[in-house]
């Protein structure tokens, strides 16, 4: 896992979902799910590629495309060099049917491809939808998908269940639903391995009982249980966020800079330091002070 990851301030989240429109159907006959994200801002296209062989996302290069035109986007199937590239004619973004020709780049073979849209995830308020769609990213032992709904007149949608599927058998283990929590696409969950038990836990951000346009200021946290068969929430951690931020380390150190952690006027930022000693246990491993 990464030794280092960036801390997760405490607050509000007000940013939007990018579009995100899912075809299924096939490549060279073999069944294939698409993910389409529209980044408008940058008028690129990205994604990822789900296929029935390998169940892991696979991320699409971010790629400029023209309306009305063509869209000839790389797959990332290795961290070093695209190992596919989709060539997709005629496009438009949330087009009903997509057709074209997958490439492989290493052989030059060419397969046909077929894919029919079957969701889009818009944050336009004129877009109703409910349905399920991909996280983008797996492990080895699963890969995960939320359900998400949004009703004409909204910009926010919301997930009301969470499904876990087994990677290796492609059915579903586990399913969290009666859920009320903020739908940002395919990176709605945080997915990370907090505890170092070699199996991802994810966290997601819920939604202000007082406010169903909002979401809440602290994230929930699921941690995976071996012995419990399953993901359940982790209230030592949340209390932990309940105070400040998180920052995130390997071999399941975990480290709080308090609300009132920052000093402006000596300029030093204090952090508690806590470290999984067991299955959804935190104990504290000591203090340090950081200058800025």
């Amino acid at each position: 896992m990464l030794a280092c990851l960036a801390i997760s301030l405490a607050g509000p989240v007000f940013g939007q979902a990018r579009p995100v429109t899912v075809y299924r159907g096939t490549v060279g006959g073999a069944p294939v799910e698409l993910l389409l994200i529209h980044d408008w801002q940058l008028d690129g296209m990205g994604g990822y590629l789900f296929t029935e062989v390998r169940r892991m996302p696979l991320p699409l290069e971010k790629t400029p495309y023209a309306e009305g035109g063509s869209l000839l986007i790389n797959v990332l199937g290795d961290p070093r060099l695209p190992t596919a590239a989709l060539a997709l004619r005629p496009f438009a973004p949330g087009a009903k049917s997509l057709r074209g020709r997958a490439i492989d780049l290493r052989s030059r073979a060419r397969q046909d491809v077929l894919l029919e849209r079957v969701a889009r995830f818009s944050s336009d308020p004129a877009d109703a939808y409910a349905g399920e769609l991909l996280q983008g990213q797996a492990d080895a032992r699963f890969h995960f998908r939320v359900h998400a709904r949004k009703a004409r007149g909204e910009h926010v949608g919301r997930i009301d269940a969470i499904t876990v599927f087994d990677r290796a058998s492609g059915e579903p283990v586990q399913v969290l639903d009666g859920l009320d929590l903020f739908f940002s696409g395919t990176d709605s969950l945080v997915l990370e391995d907090y505890d170092d038990d070699g199996v991802l836990d994810f966290s997601v951000m819920p939604m202000r009982p007082d406010d169903p346009s909002r979401a809440a200021e602290h994230r929930h946290y699921y941690l995976y249980r071996q012995d419990a068969g399953g993901y359940g929430r982790a209230p030592e951690l949340e209390a932990l966020a309940a105070q400040g931020a998180l920052r995130f380390g390997s071999g399941g150190q975990v480290s709080l800079r308090p609300q009132d952690g920052i000093d402006h006027r000596a300029g030093t930022i204090q952090w508690r330091h806590y470290r999984f000693v067991a299955p959804a246990r935190l104990e504290l491993q000591g203090q340090s002070e950081e200058r800025f």
